[in-house]
């Protein structure tokens, strides 16, 4: 018998071989726990978040209980889906973030300086959680000086404690702390008005009617949380996986230009985001389980991306794959908006690491764990490498020498 717990724990450490018993003995699997449905399967999910009409986004994405949600990019439905993507679609595509590559590897080698001469470093707390914050926050207009604050309140929001049904209320209070930061910096803008940024594009948007507050609102919140905690867990899981698959390491260290497919594989193999939630609009039938309208779904996109079905040899982590069509970044209208911003942090974040430190070994004794039903990732990468003496000069271009 089938049992599956996404607040398990014991799950998060390891979900892959659950997944698999889901796909291969339950692809439509109800959770009487929780009332939910699970599609687990490649071409199920793949058809689910392609069928907006059917499986909407209107009561939220997570797992807890449905409820109206804050109107954000993530939690409306077409036409309003429609309306808020393309107003700043046009600033996350992959040409449009392409000039943010040396501000990117700036920052990357700032990081990873003070810690090249000890030979030690814990790749999530001293470098991933810091990078992606500093890059949203320079996007957004934010204050340098606020940027360990805010990492710190989106990385409660999405930390759940085992068993917890509902938004604990550590993710109440980060994400009411967050609101009143972004209401003071509006407030702040109001009165000294800042050009050329996203939080002045927003405001503006306001301003013309295309917007309400509430959607600046929320904008602002999906924003920096999807701007940090998917980056910063792409970061880890990779370290962790080029450290486990030594052979892959090395392919990657004598031809770099597999760094884009291993940012893929590794989305595929061992992405952040889980699973998503969804709302039935109306019945819907996947193998002859009728999924009827007003029920809850989860739609399992990493294991998706596990389906042998989909896949060929798919738990085997292969940087020269180059999984293109995979539901690391979800798909369909609900396509993650800031995947090209994502990837082209990740690639710059392993190209800096892989000069200053190409033969790092993770301590698996010093992993720590994050833990919530939605988001997989670690905490704490530590890893050890031949120190250096070798100096980052953030101002210079090209690669560390």
């Amino acid at each position: 018998m089938v049992h599956f717990d996404p607040y398990d724990h014991a799950t998060h450490d390891d979900p892959y071989p659950i997944y698999r018993e889901l796909r291969d003995k339950a692809p439509v699997y109800y959770s009487e726990t929780y009332k939910l449905w699970v599609l687990s399967r490649y071409d199920d999910c793949s058809r689910a978040v392609r069928d907006f009409k059917s499986f909407c986004n209107k009561y939220g994405v997570a797992i807890d209980e449905a409820k109206e949600q804050m109107p954000t990019v993530l939690t409306v439905d077409p036409p309003d889906h429609t309306r808020l993507r393309h107003l700043i679609a046009g600033m996350f595509t992959p040409d449009a973030v392409k000039p943010l590559e040396d501000s990117v590897r700036v920052m990357a080698r700032e990081l990873l300086a003070p810690h090249l001469e000890s030979g030690r470093m814990d790749v999530i707390g001293d470098f991933a959680a810091r990078l992606p914050m500093a890059i949203i926050c320079r996007l957004l207009g934010f204050q340098r000086e606020d940027e360990d604050k805010l990492r710190h309140w989106t990385d409660l929001v999405v930390q759940r404690d085992e068993a917890a049904t509902e938004m604990p209320q550590h993710a109440i209070t980060a994400t009411l702390a967050l609101y009143e930061y972004f209401e003071k910096d509006m407030a702040e803008r109001a009165r000294h008005p800042v050009k050329d940024d996203l939080v002045a594009h927003l405001m503006a948007s306001e301003k013309e009617g295309k917007l309400s507050h509430a959607e600046v609102l929320g904008y602002l919140y999906i924003l920096s949380i999807a701007g940090n905690e998917t980056t910063t867990k792409l970061i880890g899981n990779m370290t962790y996986q080029l450290n486990k698959n030594r052979s892959e390491l090395d392919l990657l260290l004598k031809d770099r230009s597999l760094l884009p497919s291993a940012v893929e594989e590794t989305m595929r193999y061992d992405g952040p985001t889980q699973l998503m939630g969804r709302s039935l609009a109306r019945d819907v039938e996947f193998h002859g389980q009728t999924l009827k309208a007003g029920d809850r779904a989860i739609l399992l996109f990493m294991s998706a991306n596990r389906d042998d079905r989909h896949y060929a040899d798919p738990d085997r982590y292969d940087i020269r794959r180059n999984p293109r069509d995979h539901l690391g970044f979800g798909g369909g209208l609900h396509a993650c908006l800031g995947a090209a911003l994502a990837r082209l942090e990740a690639k710059v974040a392993m190209e800096e690491i892989l000069d200053a430190m190409p033969d790092f070994a993770v301590d698996e004794g010093g992993l720590s764990r994050m833990h919530s039903p939605s988001v997989r990732g670690y905490t704490h990468v530590p890893v050890q490498f031949t120190p250096s003496a070798r100096a980052a000069h953030p101002s210079e271009g090209g690669r560390l020498a």
